[in-house]
Formats: C-alpha cells, sequence, structure tokens
C-alpha cells in the first residue's frame, strides 16, 4: 500500500501547522480514509525535510481537532468520527425489533431547516443575547405575537395574545393544568379509554379519575351528564381532534352537545389536540366554540419533531394568573432559545412545509396499513395511530406479549383502560414508528400472520 505524504512546499506559517493543515484537508476529503494509518514520525519527517518534533506537534493538533487518534504499539490512525457521534448520540435505552408503539413525527426535512435556522441565529448578536437571558413566565414578545397570529390563522379565530402561556410541550401543560386546578382525591372526568401518560400523571397527583364511556363518536353525552351530576367534577379531559387511542374524532353535534353539559355543572373542558391530524380533517377546535370554559393543550412535537419539547395553552383569562404561578413555581420560564427556533420556523414556512411532507408520507403509511387491515370505521381518522380489534381468546396484553417475542412492539388496550372501565381485545400500533416503509410492511404482515394462527385453531 502507498504511503501518504502530504505536500507542504506552498505552504506559509509554522511548519507544524502547515502539515496539520494539509493531513486535514486530506482527512476532510476522504483522501486520507477512517481508520487508514498515518506514516510513522521519523520516515515522515525524513520525505518532508523537516524535524521529528515538527511532525509530533502536528500529529498532536491532529489529535486536538479530534481527527486522529493513536494506537499504543500500532501506530496513527484516522479516527472514525461518525461512529463515535453515533455512539455518543445513542439512546441509554433502546430495544431490538421494529418499534410499532412510539408516537412520533418522522424526520424528514427537519434536519435542514434546523441548520439553516441555527446558521441564521449565528449572524444576530441581539437575538442571541435575548435567547440567553432570564425572563418572566410571560416570556418575549415577539415570540408571543408570532404564536398569536398563527394560532389565529391556523383556528380561524381571534386568539387574544394574553390567553397563551408557553410550556414545555404537551405533557407539561397536563401536568401544570392538574397543578393549578385541581387537588389530591378530587375527581376528574376522562374518556373511558385515555392518554396513557394523562392516566399516570394523575396517579401521581392522587387525582380520581372517572371514565365517561365511549362509542364511535366520542364520549356518550348522556353518560357525562350523569357523571357530573354524581361526581361534580371541575376538569373534563378530552381528546376531540383525534382519540387516544382508538383515532375517532368527536362529531360537530356532540361537541355541542359536551359544551352544553359542561356550561350547565360548571365544568372546564381540557381540551388535549397534541396528536398530529392531517388537514383534512382538522374541525374546529372546542376553545374556539367555548373560550371561556376551555383549556385548549397543543404541541409542536408531534407536529415538527419529537425532541422539540416546545408546547402552549390557550387558556380563559380568569384562569391567566393562576396558571402562570404554577408555572413559575415549576420551572420560572420555558427556554427562549428553544421557543425562538419554533418561530422562526413557523414564519419562514418549514413548519407548513413538514406538516404538508408528514401528511403526504402518513397518506402512503395509512394506503399500506389498509392493505393489511382494511378500515372498519369510516370515524376513524388518519393519524400515526391505528387501533386493531382482536378475535377471540386474545387480549391485548397477551398479544402485545406474543408479538414482543417476535421483535415487534405495540401497545396493550390494557394501557388506555381508566380504572374499571372495560378493556376492549385490541392494541393500537404507531404508523411512525418504524424509521421506513419497509420496516413497517415487515411490522404489518408479523401482526397480520399471528391474527389468522389465532383464527385458525
Amino acid at each position: 500500500m502507498t504511503m501518504f505524504i502530504p505536500d507542504i512546499s506552498n505552504r506559509t506559517g509554522p511548519k507544524f501547522m502547515a502539515l496539520a493543515d494539509a493531513l486535514t484537508e486530506a482527512i476532510e476529503s476522504n483522501e486520507l480514509a477512517i481508520n487508514m494509518k498515518l506514516p510513522p514520525q521519523r520516515i515522515l519527517s525524513y520525505r518532508l525535510g523537516v524535524t521529528v518534533g515538527t511532525v509530533t506537534r502536528a500529529y498532536q493538533e491532529l489529535e486536538l481537532r479530534g481527527l486522529i487518534e493513536p494506537k499504543v504499539g500500532s501506530g496513527t490512525y484516522v479516527k472514525d468520527r461518525q461512529s463515535e457521534q453515533q455512539t455518543f448520540y445513542h439512546p441509554v435505552t433502546s430495544q431490538e425489533g421494529i418499534d410499532l408503539a412510539i408516537c412520533r413525527p418522522l424526520l424528514l426535512s427537519q434536519q435542514q431547516h434546523l441548520s439553516t435556522i441555527l446558521q441564521d441565529l449565528s449572524h444576530e448578536p441581539t437575538a442571541q443575547k435575548a435567547v440567553l437571558d432570564y425572563y418572566s413566565a410571560e416570556g418575549l414578545h415577539g415570540h408571543n405575537k408570532t404564536l398569536q397570529q398563527w394560532l389565529s390563522d391556523r383556528l380561524n379565530v381571534d386568539i387574544d395574545n394574553r390567553r397563551l402561556i408557553w410550556t414545555y410541550g404537551g405533557q407539561h401543560s397536563l401536568a401544570i393544568i392538574l397543578q393549578s386546578l385541581s387537588r389530591p382525591k378530587e375527581t376528574i372526568l376522562v374518556e373511558g379509554l385515555c392518554y396513557a401518560e394523562f392516566i399516570n400523571a394523575c396517579q401521581q397527583a392522587e387525582r380520581k379519575l372517572v371514565p365517561v364511556q365511549l362509542d364511535d363518536d366520542g364520549i356518550i353525552p348522556e353518560d357525562l351528564e350523569l357523571h357530573c351530576k354524581r361526581h361534580k367534577p371541575r376538569l373534563l379531559y378530552l381528546t376531540p381532534a383525534i382519540q387516544n387511542p382508538t383515532g375517532t374524532q368527536i362529531n360537530d353535534s356532540r361537541r355541542l352537545k359536551i359544551i352544553e353539559i359542561c356550561r350547565r355543572y360548571n365544568v372546564l373542558i381540557i381540551e388535549d389536540d397534541v396528536l398530529y391530524c392531517p388537514p383534512s380533517h382538522r374541525k374546529t377546535p372546542l376553545v374556539a366554540i367555548a373560550p371561556d370554559i376551555t383549556i385548549y393543550v397543543g404541541s409542536f412535537s408531534k407536529y415538527f419533531a419529537g425532541g422539540l419539547r416546545v408546547g402552549y395553552l390557550i387558556m380563559p383569562l380568569t384562569l391567566k394568573d393562576t396558571l402562570q404561578r404554577t408555572l413559575r413555581a415549576n420551572c420560572m420560564h420555558i427556554s427562549p432559545l428553544m421557543i425562538d427556533l419554533v418561530c422562526r420556523w413557523l414564519t419562514n414556512g418549514a413548519m407548513e412545509a413538514v406538516d404538508k411532507e408528514i401528511a403526504l408520507e402518513l397518506s402512503a403509511r395509512h394506503r399500506l396499513f389498509n392493505q393489511y387491515f382494511p378500515p372498519q370505521n369510516n370515524a376513524v381518522i388518519p393519524g400515526f395511530n391505528c387501533w386493531i380489534p382482536l378475535p377471540e381468546p386474545l387480549t391485548g396484553y397477551s398479544f402485545s406479549k406474543l408479538l414482543r417475542n417476535k421483535g415487534i412492539h405495540v401497545r396493550e388496550a390494557e394501557m388506555f383502560a381508566v380504572g374499571r372501565y372495560p378493556v376492549p381485545a385490541a392494541i393500537r400500533i404507531s404508523l411512525t414508528g418504524p424509521a421506513s416503509r419497509s420496516q413497517l410492511k415487515t411490522g404489518l404482515i408479523i401482526i397480520k400472520e399471528q391474527i389468522a394462527l389465532v383464527k385458525q385453531r
């Protein structure tokens, strides 16, 4: 193998730095490939006509730059920086197999949008200073105006800027609401099948959850009224846009009935609109119909990137002081750096572009899903999650365990049932968990095959 000898004859400055720069360029251009051995110092000093000390200092400089690594008794090699980065950024906890359990937006063009926005920020000293400083819970004027304008356009309703609070995502919003507006042992009404982490949050906070019966159109108004009379709750938690876990949506007439009942019994509605809903299926939210009794929970974690832990609340003005006090007690204020990134994406079109990309990819994945599991319910919204009923004698728990042994991870219905609410035999899968359509297809085939085997018995 030919030994690589750099040319430093036309370089100015200290010879060790000229040599280091020449080798850096060779590494960056892949002329010196990963794991390639550099020439021994004595041989390189002889070939270049420099001292061994010059080569030693050049190699030390390259090591400081993170480009090479010495191996005792073997020599000096070009470092595999990509592998090192992958190890550095590898999750502490991960699982093998096909993950159909995690609900997250696919990473499509978001990395490019992040790179662009960070470059823009790097040229704005005023913005840099602002996003690194301390503030009150109210945040920064420009950030709040940006969110106000975006929400007014998106929801097609005027939003008073004073009704907005930034949070660290949907889960943080729910924690603030629970801490502010309820007390231990108090009753909160929820859908019989409910977002699992809200159940967990209420258990941790010692709140009593009472399930309201569900059908294909959402919670049943008559059962809601019965529980309002019996328990006199202050809060009702709903996912009206796209129910978690079943994927159904509350229709317009039922929304009005729910609002009428909540007004009559002085119940505040927590409208959780965090889950991604395709543009074609978005309805007017409850907060636009009944702003005086609705606390709207929104987040960019499901609409842009899972690692973007930024969300917001739209609340009645009467609750602003209470919620802001809790926010200050909880975390003082939300990172203006994270909010600034969101606001830039909201104004430069990135958020809208990613929304369309996700919708297109999600549509393709639903077509794939429908090949193996034809739709049984027209009320189901084509979001990230799909609800799969199971034949007897399967239960969600037993089937989830069976699939896990085959490397397929799903969510069983038991995770979402509140109290003694009847647990259907079903599983929830996320079409966006797998990174590729081929991986998703493999997972769907295995699920389909396992269900077929049970039916044959």
